[in-house]
């Protein structure tokens, strides 16, 4: 019982659990909002930071490699509920919206030479250049091996590079190259 005009002070894994939730709020939520519709966004997000807090006192050095493993299997929960209920299915990266009248480059041949791309190969190149995790942190995400992940992304830029020559349109009015 705390008595009238004391305070309690928060335990220590309280104080280091909200800096690390503060640290990482952001990255976990652009990382959930490119692989999820935003109707679901918040309740993943939300559903990590619980699980992370339930594990936090368990471990010596939560990251957010750590952080975005627990967010893949929130991800995988979410997607197969949503599929059960007919909500959504979809596999594709989820992107805010462009404004045409400022923006010159659409990022549409990025798009569809990425979405042409196995999941695999979306996911390594989505966690290296879009989420800016180091090799040695997308190992720790995937659960593999840094060479592993050095190999498989080396493999999937090759396959993107070929996706986006194919996905290259004519530079001359008339349809054809010169």
């Amino acid at each position: 019982m705390v008595m009238a005009g004391t305070r309690q002070t928060p335990k220590s894994s309280e104080i280091s659990f909200e800096t690390f939730f503060r640290e990482n709020y952001t990255r976990l939520f652009q990382y959930v909002a490119r692989r999820m519709p935003a109707s679901g966004v918040e309740d993943v997000v939300s559903t990590t930071f619980v699980v992370a807090w339930k594990k936090f006192d368990h471990l010596q050095a939560p990251s957010l490699p750590w952080l975005l493993r627990i967010a893949g299997y929130e991800i995988s929960n979410a997607n197969r509920r949503f599929r059960r209920e007919g909500s959504f299915a979809t596999n594709g990266l989820q992107l805010e919206p462009v404004d045409d009248s400022t923006e010159l480059f659409d990022g549409e041949g990025v798009k569809s030479a990425l979405m042409s791309l196995s999941p695999s190969d979306q996911e390594i190149l989505r966690l290296i250049h879009w989420d800016g995790l180091s090799r040695s942190e997308v190992a720790e995400v995937l659960d593999l091996t840094s060479n592993a992940v050095n190999v498989r992304h080396h493999r999937a830029m090759k396959r993107f590079e070929i996706a986006m020559d194919r996905s290259r349109v004519p530079s001359t009015p008339e349809g054809s190259k010169p």
